[in-house]
Order: C-alpha cells, then structure tokens, then sequence
C-alpha cells in the first residue's frame, strides 16, 4: 500500500482527494471548451458529470477530514466565510 491512499496510516485519502479534484477539473475544462454547452462530444452531459465529479471530490474531502482529524468545525466555518464572499463577488459582478 502506498503512503496517502485510502487505507494508508499517513495521511490517508490524501492521494483520492487529488484523483477526485482532478476529475471535477477535466469536467470544467470540458465545459470551457464547448463554450458553456452541456452537450459533449461524447455523448456525455456534462452538467451530469460536473455534478457527480463534485459529490465524488465533496466524500473524498469529508474522508480525508475524517480519518485525518482535522478540525470539521475550522473547515465549516471558512467554507462558510468563503461561500459568501463569492456570493458577493457575483452579486457586484452581475
């Protein structure tokens, strides 16, 4: 077993969070390059994807905080700060 997979005793699920944010990364890329359609080439959806990519990349980080013991309420609480600084980065946007 490699150091940071799954089961690993350093840092497990470190390696699954990187294959789980690239895979929302390739999907967004995918979206730029149709210029926003859903409709792959493929035959794939891509808004589909982007959201099972995301609920992938959201159970490998709640994995990694979990079997790493890292601080959930820190986390939540600057997901939350962040969240809404975005929400009004777009509302000033719009």
């Amino acid at each position: 077993m490699s150091k940071f997979s799954i089961g690993a005793t350093e840092w497990p699920g470190i390696s699954k969070l990187i294959e789980e944010s690239a895979e929302v990364l390739q999907v967004t890329g995918k979206l730029m390059g149709t210029g926003g359609a859903v409709d792959h080439w493929d035959g794939s959806n891509l808004r589909d994807r982007l959201q099972e990519e995301i609920a992938d990349a959201q159970a490998a980080q709640q994995f990694v905080i979990e079997t790493n013991e890292l601080d959930h309420a820190a986390i939540a609480a600057r997901a939350r700060d962040k969240l809404e600084l975005f929400r009004r980065w777009h509302r000033e946007q719009a």
